[in-house]
């Protein structure tokens, strides 16, 4: 987990700038070449997004219910399970969130649009996680930013992916298939790890 902590460190500073600065100048860019359209509907799914979303994750409760009773009473096997389930339910969600996000703006790019619109698409996309990650975060899940940041790092590698070498919808699913797996091991590591303290102390 050390090994995960400086990862996490070194990759917060560009992570943070990208989230920080992206969304501006990817929209300028993109105003300045015309592209209205994209920035319109980009704004209209940042307001709407974090509400779907979150609407689509509920049904993962049906997961999270037993787990977190499972727990309580010491089942840890069938928490653990319950918990897995319900993660894995939330991961692909905010994937398949983000995929559709990257086909519909890679449909309406073209070679000189390319860059920005991947860029504004990274925004749009990962925007409403890291919402909803905060407002998990000031509930008490603290875990919630492990998926968001693997969210972001498998996005990212599949913009890097698009602009170098070119990639096709398969290899997108490969990539986020591939960084949020290792995501759910860190995630349930750490959270393994953090219940064994708790049960040491």
């Amino acid at each position: 987990m050390e090994a995960f902590a400086r990862l996490l460190a070194v990759l917060a500073v560009p992570l943070g700038i990208l989230n920080m600065f992206g969304g501006v100048v990817s929209g300028i860019w993109l105003a300045i070449l015309g592209e209205w359209g994209l920035i319109g509907y980009g704004i209209l799914a940042l307001l709407v997004a974090g509400m779907g979303l979150g609407l689509a994750m509920a049904p993962g409760l049906i997961f999270a219910g037993p787990a977190a009773v499972m727990l309580e009473k010491g089942n840890k096997i069938g928490g653990y399970f319950f918990g897995l389930l319900s993660t894995i339910y939330t991961v692909g969600v905010l994937t398949a969130w983000c995929i559709l996000v990257l086909i519909y703006y890679t449909k309406h790019a073209d070679a000189d649009s390319i860059i920005p619109v991947l860029i504004w698409s990274y925004g749009i996309a990962t925007g409403p996680i890291v919402w909803l990650a905060q407002k998990d975060l000031q509930s008490g899940n603290e875990y919630a930013m492990i998926t968001t940041f693997f969210i972001e790092a498998a996005y990212i590698l599949t913009i890097l992916a698009i602009l170098l070498v070119g990639v096709s919808l398969l290899n997108v699913l490969v990539i986020f298939g591939v960084v949020m797996s290792i995501g759910l091991i860190v995630q349930f590591s750490v959270a393994y790890l953090a219940e064994k303290s708790r049960a040491y102390y």
